[in-house]
């Protein structure tokens, strides 16, 4: 049991709560529906059946007693009715002596069904002797209407005692369906008091199971955020559970020793961009003293063709390294931002600059083509060039992972008021499965020697300037080749010309 309970993922316990609840709050509905809903059906059942008719019986008997005392009053009145008083007679007999149908008395119960079916006989009767009794007092036939009245008389008094009695028994089943209504609703009451008692019970376990499995997992890690908002980076939080918030805090465990470890690296890189300034700084002293010397020897008309060729080629080295310490120099020192047009050719030709020295050691060759007409664009040169130095970098190191012959290309163009930049080698090229995660943070093919972050940080530096950097596939159908797109700047609108004065 233990087993399975720490094996059950976030999602299933959520999962089975809410089955639980619907499960508990369906069960109840259904109780008390069956419960109550049953002894309901059963006090309508038949109920305003019976009400219904035993109100019509009532009417029947109020007409045929109207009509027996009209009866009375003419046959004891001594003198012949009139032909309108036997009209009434006939008529409140007729109305009397409507029988029930049959499907009136489907839905009572037995019992009653068989007294208020005799009741309704006894009427019928009724009514059809007074219906004799108008005859007779029609054709004059008084002694004979006499004996009919009687017979009515009697009827009269058995219907009487009939439909007291149908009051009496239709009341009492009233009475007894409506108790057993009130018993079930108050056990239905007992037991939705106890199935609430537990559903209150059951409370505070769901509110025990959320705070273990997700508030206090997520407190700690939010507690976790925030000390590492604060500079924290050797912050860790506890994995109570292999379950989806328990993978969230390893993925964020995971994500502090990454950043520990990218934190030192950038330190130490910062270090060494520190060192290499003041390195840059103390060498191009010399560099500008023997520049300066060999352009004395130069000046000097007395020197050997041999010393002047040598005096020539040392002024070109030491012009050489002057250009490469002042690109090293402007590519680390730290700068404000600085947004304007800027010439992507003469970014790429400083990015070959500070990268030039590989070409040879690596034995690369270089190609491409750079458009003389390419329009300027809007951004920061040296984070520019900080991209394209990364492009060429990583170019640099995926050809010497491959035997010679080893080419570099770098083009540059513009399509669609697009300006772009590619940068491709003919290397091994960059696996599917890589590419998917290429432009993460952190995610790199150099083990050790990579930060993950060039790639993603040239990318944020396009996507500032409007633009962006993708992989795209290359022309020969091998190696990488990197795309850099940036929006062509608007061009400055042109001065209109002077008007030139009319003369007068």
């Amino acid at each position: 049991m233990r087993r399975w309970r720490l094996s059950l993922s976030l999602r299933a316990a959520l999962l089975l709560l809410v089955v639980a609840s619907e499960l508990y709050a369906t069960a109840l509905s259904l109780f008390l529906a069956q419960r109550v809903g049953s002894a309901a059906t059963a006090l309508g059942q038949g109920a305003e059946e019976a009400v219904a008719l035993l109100d019509a019986l009532s009417q029947r008997h109020d007409a045929l007693d109207h009509g027996t005392a009209l009866a009375d009053r003419a046959l004891r009145g001594g003198h012949t009715p009139s032909a309108r008083v036997v009209d009434s007679i006939r008529h409140l007999a007729s109305a009397g002596g409507v029988p029930a149908g049959p499907a009136t008395f489907a839905t009572l119960s037995g019992g009653l069904r068989v007294m208020l079916a005799r009741t309704d006989e006894n009427m019928s009767l009724m009514a059809g002797t007074l219906s004799e009794l108008a005859a007779l007092l029609e054709l004059g036939r008084t002694r004979a209407a006499l004996a009919r009245l009687a017979a009515v008389d009697a009827l009269h008094d058995a219907v009487d005692a009939l439909l007291a009695q149908d009051g009496i028994v239709v009341r009492q089943q009233l009475l007894q369906r409506q108790r057993a209504l009130r018993s079930a609703t108050n056990s239905a009451l007992r037991v939705a008091a106890v199935w609430v008692l537990l559903g209150v019970i059951f409370v505070p376990f769901t509110v025990m199971v959320f705070r273990s499995r997700v508030a206090g997992p997520l407190r700690e890690l939010e507690a976790g955020l925030a000390r590492v908002a604060d500079g924290d980076l050797a912050t860790e939080v506890p994995v109570h559970r292999h379950d989806e918030v328990g993978r969230l805090a390893q993925h964020f465990n995971e994500m502090t020793r990454v950043l520990r470890d990218r934190a030192e690296e950038q330190g130490r890189f910062a270090a060494a961009g520190e060192l290499l300034a003041g390195v840059a700084h103390e060498v191009n002293n010399p560099l500008m003293a023997i520049t300066a010397h060999a352009d004395n020897r130069l000046a000097d008309a007395t020197i050997a063709d041999e010393q002047r060729a040598e005096m020539t080629q040392i002024l070109r080295q030491a012009r050489r390294a002057t250009k490469l310490l002042r690109g090293l120099l402007r590519f680390v020192r730290v700068t404000e931002r600085e947004i304007a047009p800027v010439n992507l050719n003469d970014v790429v030709r400083g990015a070959l600059d500070l990268v030039s020295y590989r070409f040879g050691v690596d034995e690369i060759t270089v190609g491409g083509g750079l458009d003389p007409k390419l329009p300027l664009v809007q951004g920061d040169a040296i984070k520019l060039e900080q991209v394209v130095v990364n492009l060429l970098s990583n170019a640099i190191d995926a050809l010497r992972a491959i035997k010679p012959p080893r080419q570099l290309s770098v083009d540059t163009g513009v399509a669609s008021s697009q300006v772009w930049v590619a940068v491709a080698d003919n290397g091994r090229g960059v696996a599917p499965e890589i590419a998917a995660r290429l432009f993460r943070p952190f995610a790199t093919t150099k083990g050790r020697r990579g930060t993950g972050l060039g790639l993603y940080i040239s990318r944020q530096i396009a996507r500032e300037a409007g633009g962006d950097l993708a992989l795209v596939p290359a022309p020969s159908g091998e190696g990488a080749r990197f795309l850099l797109s940036l929006p062509a700047a608007a061009p400055l609108a042109e001065e209109p010309p002077e008007a030139t004065p009319e003369p007068s």
